[in-house]
């Protein structure tokens, strides 16, 4: 094989099957549509507006909020880990992909329906956590798939243009819902209307089902599934020791990931601190969209043509500076809530870290190695989600949110001070000594 062959190969890493330029094009297509749907669902579910005003309409403290982020990254890491012999064993993973999102769409008609009919009751909390703790867990499988089903379809050196259409447009059409919707089911003043909000976004992850169902996937050979919680913890741990690059993107991943610890406090001390009322949930939600659709317009290209690295250098200044913004302005009484919406615009670049980390993941290893990578590297950024109730209970003992968002920002500028040690895989880089 020559060098250009072996670069190719090292580059791409897709099968022959799938580097056929129509089918390349089908495919990129399709995925784009895909992430532009489910873009369109979560919207009316997003972890720093929605489901915080939602927790606090049933009255609860913030280290109950916690939970949100504990729920959110363990369900995307210890169930991926199980179960990544299974995905990885699986003829046509699209088909994990769809099962999954319907499974989405069961779990959030469910709440919505339990809030319409029960949502004074006592046990509402205790009933939304489960059945959001078990939603977690079936995003951790399907993101599993999905990334496994880009890794084995879509060119590396064009994640990063997917990325920026699926954002993008994406965007468009869901802020587009956002301001059509989210004034009918919560408005400032009347009674909210979950159940709406919550069908919706369950219909729109059924659309997104059948959407993924769609792409042209070659089928790999049918493997039996072995690896349960010890093999699975064993295979983790051989990945650790063995790939010294993996190391080294899972500690800033671990540490990039604090600052999913803070989504669910951003919406309730605006509310405490800036007296802000439910009718700005909607210009917030389609700040964060737009403002994640223009950094995707200009970080894409730039993953694309200089590599994941450099993407997550500048979405890290960005993630560190969010947190002591928020502290500045909620110490604004008089014209900080005027102001408060650029925070949403910061905090959509969390997400969009977590989809730079895993890119870069991929292209450490083989196809068949990326659903194991994939996995480990899930658990170990969910270690900080673990401490989430513990250090959101830190704002009901201090009475302030200062001590926990000025931690976290301090955890993310050593995580950027960090990827000054990644190598670029793009490019063939070793390690810096």
């Amino acid at each position: 094989m020559s060098t250009t062959e072996s670069a190719r190969k090292i580059i791409h890493d897709i099968p022959e099957a799938a580097a056929e330029p129509e089918i390349q094009r089908h495919n990129f297509l399709i995925m784009a549509l895909y992430q532009i749907s489910l873009r369109c669902g979560w919207i009316f579910k997003t972890e720093s507006i929605v489901m915080p005003a939602f927790l606090d309409a049933l009255g609860v403290s913030a280290w109950v909020r916690g939970f949100l982020p504990l729920f959110n990254r363990f369900g995307q890491s210890v169930p991926p880990m199980l179960l990544s012999s299974d995905v990885t064993g699986t003829r046509y993973k699209k088909t994990i992909v769809s099962i999954t999102m319907v499974l989405f769409a069961v779990c959030f008609f469910t709440i919505g329906l339990i809030w319409h009919f029960s949502a004074e009751a006592w046990w509402m909390p205790a009933i939304f956590l489960l059945i959001y703790a078990l939603f977690f867990m079936v995003v951790g499988v399907h993101n599993l798939a999905a990334r496994a089903v880009q890794g084995k379809l879509i060119r590396a050196n064009r994640r990063g243009r997917l990325m920026l259409f699926g954002n993008v447009f994406g965007a468009i059409a869901s802020v587009s819902l956002a301001y059509w919707l989210f004034p009918k089911w919560l408005p400032a003043e009347g009674p909210h209307n979950f159940f709406g909000l919550f069908s919706f976004a369950a219909m729109m992850f059924v659309i997104s089902s059948l959407i993924a169902l769609v792409v042209i996937e070659p089928e790999d050979p049918k493997l039996r599934a072995t690896r349960r919680l010890q093999s699975a913890l064993h295979d983790a741990k051989r990945t650790i020791q063995q790939d010294p690059r993996f190391r080294r993107i899972a500690i800033v991943g671990a540490l990039s990931n604090t600052s999913i610890m803070l989504f669910p406090h951003y919406q309730p001390i605006a509310k405490e601190y800036l007296k802000l009322s439910l009718d700005n949930l909607m210009p917030w939600v389609i700040a964060q969209n737009l403002g994640m659709a223009v950094f995707s317009m200009v970080l894409g290209p730039v993953a694309d043509i200089r590599g994941n690295r450099t993407v997550l250098r500048l979405l890290l200044i960005v993630m560190i500076a969010t947190p002591l913004l928020t502290l500045f302005l909620i110490n604004q009484p008089t014209w900080g809530g005027n102001y408060f919406w650029i925070i949403f615009i910061l905090v959509g670049m969390t997400p969009f870290s977590i989809g730079i980390l895993f890119n870069y993941t991929l292209e450490l290893t083989q196809t068949e190695n990326q659903p194991r990578y994939l996995a480990t590297l899930g658990l170990v950024v969910a270690i900080p989600a673990i401490l989430s109730p513990l250090v959101s209970y830190s704002m009901d003992f201090f009475k302030s949110p200062a001590p926990l968002f000025i931690g976290v920002s301090i955890l993310l500028l050593i995580a950027w001070l960090l990827t000054f040690r990644l190598p670029e895989p793009r490019f063939g880089e070793t390690l810096p000594e």
